[in-house]
């Protein structure tokens, strides 16, 4: 120690050289005691697996391309069951749970139905085995893992370790890896985010995302979140491995266009014999079936004379069915399984009797609550025709604000199962209308098109054209106008033009000629359908790429106007 000597002097408090004002620096020592405290309490708190929080004995989490969802898995005697609710959220939102109890799917080539608790589906009407049932708990649905893999082209896989249900679809390709080391599989693409897994390096991944420098992943076992991308090697994009169904295309007509007119039978069918010549028309579609009053049955006009005429002219036969336009007879039969396949067992034996090649629906004044019902109606209908080599068509109205008469039509749902939608372009001014007009004027006509292609492919959209006009009768009495209709063909306005000696006029607005006379207090209305009109249709089904023209109906049209079809079309 130095020696103090009076000269020795100590700097006072105030002249000491001041220290830096900014916290204080850690020691390394005590920095790394406190990480390892942190890390220690962070372990306690979340362990390595705290996968979506599932508490002990909680029903298993549904994983689902990369994500946890929210719906509830049943475990019963070993198998997995999901509900309802996942299937049609993620894999088919056409899945039909009927009133009945009875859940179908339908694809391109089968109809499958599952009743609540019974060993025994229906594929295309056929009975089939199954290991376990379609369950219910509360109100919802649930179907086995087994069951699910059979009906859609997914994996399933129940891990009993950490209480997941993974699906994975095998209908779409897929980026896969492998962890290059071991890594942190965490909840977010954070290092700061909390640790779901601690992946072993090998461990093979399906990616489902790339956010920056970290993958979204998915492992075998169903844990998913984010790992770094450096973590991660071997990417490669695997094709899917079960191919997506083919939409069905009727055979007989692809390539042409159709020409089809709907053949009336109000009881019996016309004598073939007395029909005449009809150049470029290949389809007929006489109204043979309707509902009937006993729930479930079909009242059948059908007669195989015609049958033979047609296919002896090179025609094909798409029967008309009709649901009678009864609306509560109607709803009986859509809104019960048992009863719809009643139905279809029916068609399908008529179809084969008659030796049909189509089917043409026409379901018309049903209830805006049933369209649903109908539109699983023909899901379940087109299937089994497709099976039997029938084609499968489907008449709409306009779109209109009428419920029963048009707004119960999902056109776009219907489009997609059906091969020809058939729009009646017509009726502009129907019988009922309280002021006259024409069926069906060329303007509006191009609107139902335009409207129409918003829910309906070109390709299956077949324009319905009229071979009928209505006189118009305007009566005034007391200062009111009534209007009385009286339906005419094409003979027979030229008739009535002729008998009262009238010329009619072209109008731009209708593009349509039109003729009127006065008679007392009476005037006489019409407007005109003939060749020229047919040919402005038919310039329309050209203009928009459309499948064809359906006529209503054969018997009302003069000689030259297959001839005007026939070369509008170039077919």
């Amino acid at each position: 120690m130095p020696e103090l000597t009076p000269n020795t002097s100590f700097p006072s408090r105030r002249t000491r050289t001041a220290r830096p004002t900014g916290p204080k620096r850690v020691p390394w020592p005590v920095f790394i005691l406190i990480a390892a405290i942190l890390f220690a309490a962070v372990t306690v708190i979340y362990p390595s697996f705290q996968y979506a929080g599932r508490p002990p004995g909680s029903r298993p989490q549904l994983v689902y391309q990369g994500e946890a969802h929210r719906f509830p898995v049943v475990v019963e005697k070993g198998e997995a069951y999901v509900p309802l609710s996942f299937i049609h959220d993620k894999l088919d939102p056409h899945v039909h749970w009927d009133e009945s109890g009875v859940m179908a799917v339908t694809t391109r080539d089968q109809v499958v139905k599952l009743k609540t608790e019974s060993l025994t589906a229906y594929v295309n009407q056929h009975p089939v085995d199954l290991q376990f049932p379609v369950i219910l708990e509360g109100r919802e649905p649930y179907v086995p893992a087994s069951t699910l893999e059979t009906l859609y082209p997914v994996s399933t896989r129940y891990s009993q370790e950490y209480g997941i249900f993974l699906v994975r679809p095998l209908d779409i390709p897929k980026t896969t890896g492998e962890t290059r080391t071991e890594t942190i599989l965490r909840t977010k693409a954070s290092p700061l985010a909390r640790r779901v897994a601690v992946l072993p390096a090998g461990e093979q991944v399906v990616v489902y995302g790339d956010a920056a420098r970290w993958l979204k992943v998915e492992t075998s076992s169903g844990l998913c979140g984010f790992v770094p991308k450096r973590d991660v090697s071997d990417l490669r994009e695997k094709p899917p491995v079960a191919e997506q169904p083919s939409e069905y295309v009727p055979a007989p007509l692809k390539g042409e266009k159709v020409v089809l007119a709907w053949e009336h039978v109000h009881k019996i069918t016309p004598d073939p014999s007395t029909l005449g010549e009809m150049p470029g028309l290949n389809v007929v579609s006489p109204t043979w079936f309707h509902l009937a009053d006993t729930p479930g049955e079909i009242e059948n006009r059908a007669d195989m004379r015609y049958v033979n005429w047609a296919h002896s002219r090179g025609y094909q036969v798409w029967a008309l069915f009709s649901n009678s336009f009864d609306p509560e007879r109607t709803s009986v039969v859509l809104r019960d399984s048992g009863l719809r396949d009643k139905v279809i067992s029916q068609l399908l034996i008529y179809a084969d009797i008659y030796k049909l090649d189509g089917i043409n629906v026409d379901f018309e004044n049903v209830h805006l609550a049933d369209g649903p019902y109908l539109t699983q109606f023909v899901r379940e209908l087109s299937p089994l025709l497709h099976n039997q080599g029938l084609t499968v068509s489907i008449d709409i109205t306009v779109k209109s604000s009428s419920p029963n008469w048009s707004m119960f039509l999902e056109r776009d749902k219907l489009a997609q199962v059906v091969d020809y939608v058939m729009l009646m372009a017509y009726d502009q001014y129907p019988h009922g209308s309280k002021v006259a007009g024409p069926v069906s004027t060329i303007p509006w006509t191009e609107w139902t098109i335009q409207k129409t292609l918003e829910e309906v492919p070109k390709e299956k959209l077949v324009l319905g054209v009229p071979f009928y006009t209505r006189l118009w009768k305007e009566t005034v009495e007391n200062g009111k106008t009534t209007v009385t209709p009286t339906a005419l063909g094409m003979a027979g306005t030229g008739q009535w033009l002729q008998e009262e000696n009238v010329t009619p006029e072209y109008q731009a607005d209708t593009g349509l000629l039109y003729a009127e006379k006065k008679a007392g207090n009476h005037t006489y209305k019409i407007w005109i359908e003939d060749a020229s009109s047919m040919k402005k249709r038919v310039q329309l089904v050209n203009q928009y790429e459309l499948a064809g023209v359906a006529a209503w109906r054969r018997g009302f049209e003069t000689p030259d106007i297959w001839e005007v079809i026939c070369e509008t079309l170039g077919s």
